[in-house]
Order: structure tokens, then sequence, then C-alpha cells
């Protein structure tokens, strides 16, 4: 999954809550260090080797990276809910966070969004929340793996199995996500995004986990089960300056099958020819695809009562070489989050055929873009 994040703000708030900076200032007298040597950031630029569980953990030699959880759940009567629980890290500057000796100075930045989709009722709960990469407030670690922003956490509690937990004012989840095989994105976990050198990203995902739990919606229990989708990726710049956007599906099919695919767009509103996927089949063998391997044509389109932004709503989906024809169509439109940054992310039903057999499922869709507000 391709993720977006919002650089300026992280920007401002890092340098806000980071600490002191690296100068002493006395009687009015800046004593600047001279730097020896100016350090970078890594970039992706050509596939690595990724192995498990270390690189479920920190890559902070990138400068961004992002774990990235949505489901879709439903009680036993078959009441449906979407939700979404990320966690953003943005490295300010290169090199270690603690250099300076104090327990709360970091040059990492965190974020993390958790919504949840009340279908029935078409209710939307959004939820942000910051904080610095020190002093145990957030972070990301492999062997127990871990990530956290406060007490929002993903913590592998016991081994193969998750605990996801979050709450905002009206919504709570408290869920337990079986760990199934990472699945590696692209041309073995590396994928290409734009034309200069770095444009590009390591990228797994790990889908089709069987979830059950808790959603708790202002005081109200509901005891649910269904399917999780994990998206782990890390890079630096991974996109091209002319990238306006891109159209993200993650989908999980009856079958136990599932496909990623996504879009680019240019500022010039055209698809630019990095998109790409991926099909995992109910054996979990994985293939993967380009931008010539499927067609996605936009049916319907949402304007936002609130941002006013247009959005696409409804899509017909075409991947000839596996015989598959479905529609992708939100379970609600209103899946808007309007936070730090602008973009539509929700639960989506799946409805087609394969090889001429009736197929259904469900999934998650992120839309970025559409406000023309991005900065890359």
């Amino acid at each position: 999954m391709q993720r977006w994040l919002g650089w300026l703000i992280s920007l401002i708030l890092g340098l806000l809550i980071i600490g002191s900076p690296a100068w002493a200032m006395e009687q009015g007298t800046v004593e600047w260090a001279t730097p020896t040597e100016v350090p970078e950031f890594q970039k992706a630029t050509a596939p690595i080797k990724l192995s498990f569980p270390k690189d479920f953990g920190l890559h902070e030699d990138y400068q961004t990276e992002w774990w990235y959880y949505t489901g879709n759940l439903e009680t036993e009567t078959g009441r449906p809910f979407g939700y979404e629980l990320t966690l953003f890290r943005r490295g300010l500057t290169p090199g270690l966070a603690n250099q300076q000796g104090s327990a709360w100075r970091s040059n990492q930045v965190y974020f993390s969004h958790f919504t949840l989709s009340d279908i029935e009722n078409q209710q939307f709960y959004p939820v942000e929340r910051f904080n610095r990469g020190a002093a145990e407030l957030a972070g990301a670690q492999a062997n127990p793996y871990r990530i956290w922003l406060d007490d929002w956490s993903v913590e592998e509690e016991q081994p193969g199995t998750l605990q996801l937990h979050a709450q905002g004012p009206k919504a709570e989840i408290n869920l337990q996500v079986s760990l199934t095989t990472p699945v590696l994105q692209g041309n073995n976990g590396f994928i290409v995004k734009g034309t200069e050198p770095g444009n590009a990203s390591y990228y797994y995902s790990v889908v089709q986990q069987p979830t059950q739990g808790t959603v708790i919606i202002e005081g109200e229990p509901f005891t649910v089960s269904g399917s999780s989708w994990t998206d782990h990726e890390f890079a630096t710049r991974p996109l091209s300056q002319g990238t306006q956007g891109w159209d993200w599906f993650s989908l999980q099919l009856e079958d136990s099958s599932a496909l990623m695919l996504y879009g680019l767009r240019s500022i010039d509103g055209f698809d630019l020819p990095e998109s790409s996927g991926t099909y995992i089949n109910s054996d979990g063998k994985v293939q993967h695809l380009n931008g010539e391997d499927y067609q996605i044509q936009v049916l319907e389109r949402w304007t936002s009562p609130k941002s006013r932004t247009q959005y696409p709503s409804k899509w017909a989906i075409s991947v000839p070489k596996l015989d598959l024809e479905i529609q992708v169509a939100p379970m609600m439109n209103n899946q808007e989050l309007l936070l730090s940054t602008k973009y539509w992310e929700g639960a989506v039903g799946i409805s087609g055929t394969q090889s001429q057999q009736s197929i259904q499922g469900k999934g998650y869709v992120e839309l970025t873009g559409y406000d023309r507000d991005l900065n890359f």
C-alpha cells in the first residue's frame, strides 16, 4: 500500500517537540558546531534481502516508514464494521536519535490514525495522535513485535497472535489478529514508484489474517470477527515530484485469495506507468502485475459535503490474465479523514466473477491527492 505522509506538519511538530537544538546560546552568543560530514538517509535503489521477524521492526536509516492495519469485521448477526490503525514514522535528521544523552530527545516523529466505520449507522469515527519517538512515548520493535503511540498499540503477546488496541472519544477496538506469512511486493519487496534513483520503497503485506475481538461504540460493545490486512513500507522520498496522488486497493476475496493494486496519478491527471499490483491465490502463490495487466475504470464519483472534494466511489476492475472481472464499491461514502491531511480511506465490498464463477469479497481502498493538497 502506498502511503501519504503530511511532511510539512510532521516537520513543524517535530521541531517543536524534539528538544534543545545542537547549539549553545550565552548572552547573545551563538556557537555553531562545525560538521565534518553531512549524513544522509538511505534510499531504496535496489532489492535487499528482507527477513522476518527482523524486518517487522524499525528502519531508521530510511526517512519514512509506516505500519498499516485495515480490516473488515462483522457481528454474528452480520452487522458490518471496518477499521484502520496506522502508525507513521518520519525521521527529521539522519543518524541515531539520542545523541545528546536525554531520554526525551529524538529526531523521530510518530503519528497515528485510527478510524472505525459503523456501516449500519453510516457513522465514521476518525482520530489522530502525534508524539516523539522517545521516552517510550512512541516506537516500533521487531522482537517481540510491538508498535505503539501512547496506549494505541499492535503487540505480539503470544507467538503468531497480535493484539490491537486503539480508542477515540466515541469508538474503540480490541482485536486479536493472527499473523500469517508476509507477501513481498514488487521485486522481492522492492517496488519502483518513479523515474529517479530512489523513487522506490521496500514493501511487504500480510493478508487474509483471521481477526476477532470487540468493537465499542459510545460505550456499547460488539463481538466481531473477520479478516485484516497489514502493510509495512519504508523509503526515502519514494515518489517523483510530478506525482499527484494514488488509488490503492487491498481486496480480500471469499476464496481466500487477495489482490493489491495501486494506481499513481500525475499532476496532469494521467496514470503513471509505475502503477502495479500483486495477486495472491488461495494457496499463497504470488503473481506480480504491472500496469498493463489490469484496467481500473471509475464508474461513479462522490463529493464530500464537508470538504467539497470529489472522489471516485465505484470501480470496475479487470485482470484478464486472472480471468477476473469485479466491481468495487464503498460500504458507505462517508469515510473521509479530515485530519492533518485530507484523504479517503474506507471499507469496500467486492462482487464479480473469476473464471466465469461468481465471487464476492471485502477490502479497503485509499484515495489521496484529490484535494490537490499533497506535498511530496
